[in-house]
């Protein structure tokens, strides 16, 4: 006997819910916590539901709970990438954008593809994604005071305050990054990972843990063109004969960490590696990008470029990775 597909579409808060039973599509929401898990649970037990295939998106730690969840209580988890089920959608000409409408397009996508089965993070992957959630909180509170002390402050308590609550920030950070170094170290795979990640000239140790920590594993992202959708740096363009040619822009439909955590990383990559500087010195030979495009290009690259070596498990050769005649 198959199993009933459940949709579940993730929220910060809320999950909606998508199954049919009985010859009937239900719907039902949950609050996105613990005792909203134990609820749903408890639920597909009453719709006479032992084993479902639950199908959801990928939304980093806000899916992650209600998938252990389901996980453990035996029944089968896929994560799916976004950027899939809005393609989908827009397949089925669908015209409505709610929750209910979401979780019920999930929930047929799971129906029609059958998606790959999920396996749970690790305890060290889990808690390398915690560590990385509370560091971008204190990465984005530093740089809310910094602007504000340099916003014109003059009377001098205020301005001591705000220095001193910028040192707490950069103390807290220098905690977390050595957190996040020591949960590395402590397991195999993912100091065996972060070693083949620091092969790449212009990767270093926070971006090695972003992308250990943000990018799906192979059971949601197969290819090149996935990772770059996934982080949203896949090119979007809109054109239609010869009357309507907009500029070509990135679709930042995707994972907003990962393209942040990429900008620094891909200016140095832009000067030091030499896959790199081959492919953006022949953009700009072209002619056809601006310079911000082919920042943008080099982020591209670098982050498919680490997604290769972690998919080999063999160190960067430039190489391999070098454009096709260069």
């Amino acid at each position: 006997m198959s199993e009933s597909i459940l949709g579940i579409d993730v929220s910060k808060n809320t999950l909606d819910v998508s199954i049919e039973a009985g010859g009937k599509a239900r719907h039902r929401q949950f609050p996105n916590a613990t005792e909203g898990h134990k609820a749903l649970l408890a639920w597909l037990e009453q719709q006479k539901c032992r084993r479902v295939h639950a199908c959801l998106e990928t939304t980093g730690h806000y899916s992650l709970g209600i998938a252990l969840a389901l996980h453990e209580a035996g029944h089968i988890v896929s994560l799916i990438n976004p950027a899939q089920i809005k393609h989908f959608g827009r397949s089925k000409l669908g015209r409505n954008k709610t929750d209910k409408a979401d979780c019920a397009l999930i929930r047929e996508f799971g129906a029609k593809f059958a998606p790959p089965a999920w396996t749970p993070p690790s305890p060290a992957l889990r808690r390398l994604c915690e560590l990385r959630t509370i560091r971008s909180g204190f990465i984005a509170s530093r740089v809310e005071w910094q602007n504000r002390l340099s916003s014109g402050m003059q009377e001098t308590t205020a301005t001591e305050l705000a220095q001193a609550t910028i040192k707490h920030f950069e103390v807290q950070i220098a905690a977390i990054d050595k957190a996040i170094a020591e949960t590395i170290d402590g397991d195999d795979d993912l100091s065996k990972k972060r070693k083949l990640l620091l092969s790449i000239d212009g990767v270093g140790e926070t971006l090695a843990a972003t992308i250990l920590a943000e990018l799906p594993g192979s059971d949601t992202i197969t290819h090149s063109a996935q990772v770059a959708a996934y982080a949203g740096l896949n090119p979007r363009q809109h054109q239609s004969g010869t009357s309507i040619n907009q500029p070509t822009r990135i679709s930042k439909i995707g994972n907003e960490k990962l393209r942040t955590a990429l900008f620094m990383p891909a200016m140095v990559a832009m000067r030091y590696n030499e896959a790199i500087i081959a492919f953006t010195t022949r953009l700009r030979k072209a002619g056809r990008l601006s310079g911000k495009q082919i920042v943008i290009a080099a982020m591209r690259k670098l982050l498919i470029i680490c997604f290769g070596v972690l998919k080999s498990g063999k160190p960067f050769d430039a190489k391999l990775a070098m454009p096709k005649g260069a």
